[in-house]
């Protein structure tokens, strides 16, 4: 019975340069394993969801991102049989390409991807095709 679904609050962010955006890779360990997703994490209890994405952000990438940077696009639900992801979006444009710093346990890869050729990826995570399509073109 859908009621009875746990929620869960994860925040996540296009960050974008010139006509490219930061993709990441998650590594065999993590939840959702071996799959391309935009840098993303669960809301801490006492934390608000942009206080959440800038701190995402940095223990994933390495980039430390202002509240003024960030703007909040949208909330998106993503179903899951037996969860609903409540996602709240942000997107951040770079003046210059950040350099990445990689946590290793949950990500391996990270690359500057045009949204075109991320729509292109065999090996996305869930509805990251529909968040880049609406918000990363």
């Amino acid at each position: 019975m859908d009621s009875e679904k746990k929620i869960l609050r994860v925040v996540g962010c296009i960050i974008k340069h010139d006509s490219r955006m930061l993709m990441l890779f998650r590594s065999e360990t993590e939840t959702d394993p071996s799959l391309w997703g935009i840098p993303a994490g669960k809301v801490e209890e006492g934390e608000t969801d942009l206080e959440a994405i800038i701190r995402e952000v940095f223990e994933e990438t390495g980039i430390q991102l202002e509240e003024n940077q960030v703007e909040h696009l949208e909330e998106l639900p993503i179903e899951y049989p037996n969860m609903t992801v409540v996602f709240p979006i942000f997107k951040v444009h770079l003046d210059e390409e950040a350099a990445v710093t990689l946590e290793p346990r949950e990500h391996i890869d990270f690359g500057w991807i045009s949204p075109d050729e991320v729509l292109k990826m065999p090996n996305l995570m869930k509805d990251v095709d529909l968040i880049v399509e609406k918000y990363a073109k």
